[in-house]
């Protein structure tokens, strides 16, 4: 990627804790402790952002939500992006939006990357991590079929299936959290789509050794340090 590309990074949207999880922080110590790293760790991505055009060096662009920010790690950087991009020497350009549905993917962060791509910008990696919040907080029939083609829509947007100008780009997407049919739906229509497009699948929330109990934050929603570490080696394992 050259360095003196001239191109400028968004600040990235503060979105704070739904009303959902406010609700729930009224009565668990561990929802607000968690929901509090909220601003602080969106801003250090955000700082991140501004500086990472002007160095050299393989370049990953991540569409996301809370988990790529790393919400429940001890620190924004232990989150799975950190510890992916420490370990195999990525600049990272985090797009990321605590609570972001796949609808957020493609009014808010997509568009970004299509203007990074426009501008120059030659990233060799981008992932797509969202649906998870859809599965929890949206329900009803109608919201499946939507979610469905709403993903379906944002892998397809992707870089692979537009043509990037580097050759080297590589392109892959990730399962959602869940075990319910709901969840089973959405990771069904990602593994279809993916493999229309012709990019691999990631399964983020594959089980560990250790009872996951022990892979999630206070609370009780979010991975911890343990939970991203083996998130950040699915990744590793599946792009080689």
């Amino acid at each position: 990627m050259p360095a003196a590309t001239p191109t400028v990074v968004p600040p990235l949207p503060v979105n704070p804790a739904g009303r959902g999880i406010r609700l729930l922080g009224r009565f668990a110590r561990g929802v607000r402790s968690v929901s509090a790293q909220i601003e602080p760790y969106t801003n250090w991505w955000s700082e991140q952002n501004q500086t990472v055009l002007t160095e050299d060096g393989p370049l990953w662009v991540v569409i996301g939500d809370s988990t790529a920010l790393g919400i429940g790690a001890s620190e924004p950087g232990r989150g799975y992006v950190g510890v992916v991009a420490e370990e195999r020497g990525y600049g990272v350009i985090n797009l990321a939006m605590s609570g972001a549905r796949v609808r957020d993917g493609l009014e808010r962060q997509l568009p970004i990357l299509d203007e990074l791509l426009s501008t120059g910008v030659e990233p060799s990696l981008v992932t797509m991590c969202l649906g998870s919040n859809d599965v929890f907080w949206r329900s009803g029939r109608q919201a499946d079929g939507a979610l469905r083609a709403e993903l379906a829509e944002l892998i397809e947007g992707l870089p692979a299936s537009q043509g990037t100008p580097n050759s080297a780009c590589r392109v892959a997407v990730t399962t959602v959290a869940g075990v319910s049919d709901r969840a089973k739906l959405a990771n069904r229509a990602i593994r279809r789509t993916a493999g229309e497009v012709g990019v691999p699948v990631i399964d983020l929330w594959d089980e560990g050794d250790e009872p996951p109990s022990e892979r999630i934050a206070a609370d009780r929603f979010h991975p911890n340090d343990l939970g991203y570490r083996r998130m950040a080696d699915a990744v590793i394992a599946t792009l080689g």
